[in-house]
């Protein structure tokens, strides 16, 4: 897996599928997107790789916040090259990147930079400038800057939505059982 501080990518991972999101803890839900990624790539003959920020957008937001996180950038990064993707960019989330607009976000990085084919976002996925970009916004850029945009339907499991708030619950209450089901490990 290789790994990218920035969304200069090398020619054999541009056109590619990307999901992009925080993917804190990498549970069952982020592995399910994985295995749609990796799929859809497979079939496309193109690489697949993932978009995540550092620090977590929330924590730079709010200072307030610690230990918001389930694994550190380290464990995350481990996780990922387990799921064996072709390549993950890590977007150093600062004031600058935080006042992209939301077409700035994707003529800049999806089309410019990545030259991403189709992208992989979860259903409430927010990006841009004080988050005004949605997936209707996605929708409307895809044939202008031609991608695709895919949306993940969420994991349930026993009727719950499997996320990584469900999961920072389960810890805080002291239930790790819980925590580690979902995970998918200890």
């Amino acid at each position: 897996m290789k790994i990218y501080k920035n969304t200069n990518l090398e020619k054999k991972h541009c056109n590619g599928v990307i999901a992009i999101g925080n993917f804190d803890g990498i549970h069952l839900g982020h592995q399910k997107v994985i295995k749609e990624g990796k799929k859809k790539a497979k079939k496309n003959n193109i690489p697949f790789g993932i978009m995540t920020f550092e620090p977590v957008p929330v924590m730079f937001f709010n200072s307030n916040i610690t230990n918001h996180r389930i694994n550190s950038l380290e464990q995350k990064k481990d996780q990922l090259k387990k799921l064996k993707i072709d390549f993950l960019i890590i977007m150093k989330f600062n004031k600058k990147f935080s006042k992209l607009t939301a077409e700035q976000f994707i003529k800049k990085l999806i089309y410019n930079k990545m030259k991403s084919k189709f992208l992989l976002v979860s259903r409430n996925f927010k990006f841009g400038f004080k988050r005004m970009g949605t997936i209707k916004i996605l929708k409307k850029y895809e044939k202008f800057y031609n991608y695709k945009t895919l949306i993940t339907k969420p994991y349930t499991k026993n009727k719950k939505i499997i996320s990584s708030t469900l999961i920072r619950k389960k810890i805080v209450s002291g239930d790790i059982q819980k925590a580690n089901k979902i995970l998918n490990r200890e």
